[in-house]
């Protein structure tokens, strides 16, 4: 599975949350600090208000009313009650104690104050769930591992349990108000909220993010379709949008595009040129030639004129690499079976299996031209040639194989150079000038495909691998 996204879109966007969250939550950590330490202090205002509420009308309430206002202003995280003795033997606090003592008129010693972990119900609650787990598990390792566990567990029993406020004021009849606060649950609604607000953002951040990472390299895609076209032979111009950087590189491709052009129609005109020049001479030659008596030395230079015409033809073929052929659609397969048909009108054993549709883009012309070289060979040095078309998401494939003797694998690549020739059958005798291959495997790297030479199946013969770049 891969996490990375491979577009520059996607890798921006998981950056920017990564980033997000990260600091998020270290500034979820630092507000949960702060907004626990202000609700806990407001919270020992609002207990040590009713406190004094409470004390001040017990104090001035006969006793058989005291038991109804106790019962009024107790809750579940406040316990009011009179009793005989303080409930707290010395004062603890002596910030609250003087502040308890000012506001009701007291001395400091009818006023004690204290913080203390409650022990009573958070340590007893805490080792009723323990013993409980205790009984359940029966295994002796686990009861130690337990006990040695609740050892170290009441050693910080003041950091598990929360503070509890212990008041105890003196009444005017000599009992004591003792009074226990315990904190309220800390809220984490806030926690939602906050988490709910973060996600919000991290969404919108990056659909805007994704939107703008699209805008910006939609030039990009357009350069890189490009690019393949132009690999195929194709030549388009890209409108200069987008950032200043992006238009320097559509900038960039689009003079290129012209230079490349411009040197190739230079070259074109230079090889129109030279065949003209070439033609010329050879023919004026060959006039002369033709007009000397009958004779051995008439005939050999009759040949001598023809082999240089077809080389000279053969090795213009080779310059000119590709045609002056347009680029358009056409289907490979019904070009395939159409070839294959001609040559086995002119008597060449060629097989060609039925292919299913596929349409690509280039210079028909030119691919019927390089296969028919390929085919024509397999034929004159392998007896017969199987033809077969196979297509995948990204390209086509023509396989021709033969029943020849081969190529061994070191001569492969070499036969592609131009005016190389093997020796045995693929020698000048049974062959051309040597510059079959190089011109079949120019026009098809011309259009962006390349030719393939392996061992045939089974290792005998040859097989020639044709691969054609489908459209994007």
């Amino acid at each position: 599975m891969r996490l990375w996204p491979r577009r520059a879109g996607g890798q921006l966007a998981l950056l920017l949350i990564l980033v997000l969250l990260v600091a998020q939550v270290i500034t979820i950590v630092i507000l949960a600090g702060e907004r626990q330490g202000a609700l806990r202090s407001a919270s020992l205002e609002h207990v040590l208000q009713r406190v004094a509420d409470g004390y001040t009308l017990a104090d001035t309430t006969d006793p058989e009313r005291q038991e109804r206002i106790l019962r009024a202003l107790s809750s579940p995280t406040l316990r009011l009650s009179i009793d005989p003795a303080p409930y707290l033997t010395e004062d603890q606090s002596s910030d609250m104690r003087r502040r308890l003592a000012e506001e009701l008129g007291l001395p400091m010693a009818q006023v004690r104050t204290a913080m203390e972990a409650d022990g009573d119900d958070c340590l007893r609650d805490r080792d009723d769930h323990r013993d409980r787990e205790r009984h359940d598990d029966e295994d002796d390792e686990h009861h130690e591992y337990e006990e040695h566990r609740d050892d170290d567990d009441h050693h910080d029993e003041r950091h598990e349990c929360p503070p509890v406020l212990g008041v105890s004021l003196a009444l005017s009849s000599g009992q004591w108000f003792n009074a226990r606060a315990r904190p309220p649950a800390p809220s984490w609604l806030w926690l939602k909220a906050t988490l709910t607000s973060v996600g919000i953002t991290a969404v919108l951040l990056t659909l805007t993010l994704l939107l703008a990472v699209r805008r910006i390299l939609r030039p990009m895609n357009e350069l890189s379709q490009a690019a393949h076209a132009f690999g195929r032979g194709e030549k388009v111009r890209i409108p200069e949008k987008g950032p200043e950087d992006v238009r320097e590189v559509t900038r960039a491709f689009n003079q290129m595009q012209d230079q490349v052009g411009r040197a190739q129609e230079d070259r074109a005109r230079l090889l129109a040129a030279l065949a003209h020049d070439l033609r010329t001479p050879i023919t004026s030659m060959r006039l002369r030639v033709e007009m000397l008596p009958e004779g051995e030395d008439r005939d050999r230079l009759l040949d001598s004129l023809r082999e240089m015409q077809h080389l000279a033809e053969a090795t213009l073929d080779f310059i000119r690499g590709t045609t002056t052929e347009q680029h358009r659609r056409y289907d490979l397969a019904t070009l395939l079976d159409s070839l294959c048909g001609d040559l086995q009108e002119m008597g060449l054993a060629v097989h060609c299996d039925d292919s299913p549709r596929c349409v690509l883009q280039g210079q028909p012309e030119a691919v019927k031209r390089a296969l028919r070289n390929l085919i024509e060979n397999a034929v004159n040095y392998g007896e017969q040639a199987e033809v077969t078309l196979a297509t995948t998401d990204t390209e086509a494939v023509v396989t021709i194989v033969d029943q020849g003797p081969g190529i061994l694998e070191a001569d492969r690549e070499r036969v592609f150079e131009p005016f190389y020739r093997l020796e045995h059958s693929r020698s000048r005798e049974t062959g051309g000038a040597g510059l079959g291959l190089a011109i079949a495997r120019t026009l098809i790297r011309g259009m962006g495909g390349d030719i393939r030479l392996d061992a045939g199946p089974g290792g005998q013969g040859l097989q020639v691998s044709v691969t054609l770049p489908k459209t994007r």
